[in-house]
């Protein structure tokens, strides 16, 4: 098993946000009627909506787009801001990406930087405040991860996703438009099934889906208990952003990471979990 630390906690789910893409009470008997064929009009938009995103996600090699992250801690009465940029390429192996996070804010006080670079192998964790770079490895060499298995993936990405597996594991719906939602949206609102891993999780998660790129601009999750939300916005996400032509070369270690202090963790040998700590 990979060991756990809260950077990677705080990764898995700002990278599921970035993935992933409830009823009235008792009504007349005059009204069941309407009732039933608004819900099957619903039922066919989403899966016009699902099915789009399936096939837009079909034709993506590479994303590069800005990321603004809102955390917050009904518990501590803690709020959590992120803002920098995100990039993926699709490969025939393993998906790479990248996510920099230029500015950071805990309650009003600015911190630093932070970057999430995972190369296919190996996933890096660089923190300006620590000084350091965790590398974790989640594959072997040669070894393929389904990182768009909602059930099975470390870190599922937010791109990417079959219509199929959504349904699977979320009651879908479609939310009447309203005041503060991004333009030229669909509004997907999704319940984790109770036999899912992510109903252990969150309660719901809501899905703002460009209408042009059929990639969502807005994903909010409401997490288990309902006390705390996430939300994950791509304030540029268009078609300026798709298909830019990034390389392996744009998911190598940075060179800023020269000085920090370097923590090896490889996957688990069969005799038990074994750690290296370095210097760069």
């Amino acid at each position: 098993m990979m060991n756990s630390n809260p950077q990677q906690f705080c990764l898995s789910r700002c990278l599921a946000l970035m993935v992933l893409l409830a009823g009235a009470g008792p009504i007349a008997n005059a009204q069941v009627s309407d009732s039933s064929n608004a819900e099957a009009q619903s039922d066919k938009e989403v899966d016009r909506i699902l099915t789009s995103l399936e096939k837009a996600s079909d034709d993506l090699r590479s994303i590069r787009c800005q990321v603004r992250f809102e955390e917050e801690d009904r518990v501590n009465l803690t709020v959590r801001k992120k803002i920098g940029n995100v990039q993926f390429l699709f490969t025939d192996d393993n998906p790479k990406f990248l996510v920099h996070f230029e500015k950071s804010e805990v309650d009003g006080i600015a911190g630093k930087q932070e970057w999430y670079l995972f190369d296919g192998r190996w996933l890096y964790q660089a923190v300006e405040r620590l000084e350091q770079v965790t590398k974790q490895e989640y594959a072997r060499p040669g070894e393929t991860l389904d990182l768009f298995d909602l059930e099975t993936a470390p870190f599922p990405l937010p791109f990417g996703q079959r219509k199929e597996a959504i349904l699977k594991n979320f009651e879908v719906r479609l939310e009447v438009p309203a005041k503060g939602d991004p333009p030229n949206t669909d509004h997907l609102v999704c319940v984790p099934r109770e036999e899912s891993r992510l109903s252990r999780e969150y309660d719901r998660l809501d899905f703002f889906v460009l209408r042009d790129i059929h990639l969502p601009v807005r994903i909010v999750a409401n997490h288990k208990g309902g006390y705390e939300t996430s939300r994950a916005d791509f304030p540029d996400l268009s078609p300026a952003s798709l298909n830019v032509g990034l390389s392996a070369k744009d998911f190598e270690p940075l060179k800023a990471w020269s000085k920090y202090k370097l923590v090896v963790e490889p996957l688990e040998p069969a005799g038990g979990p074994k750690n290296a700590d370095g210097g760069r």
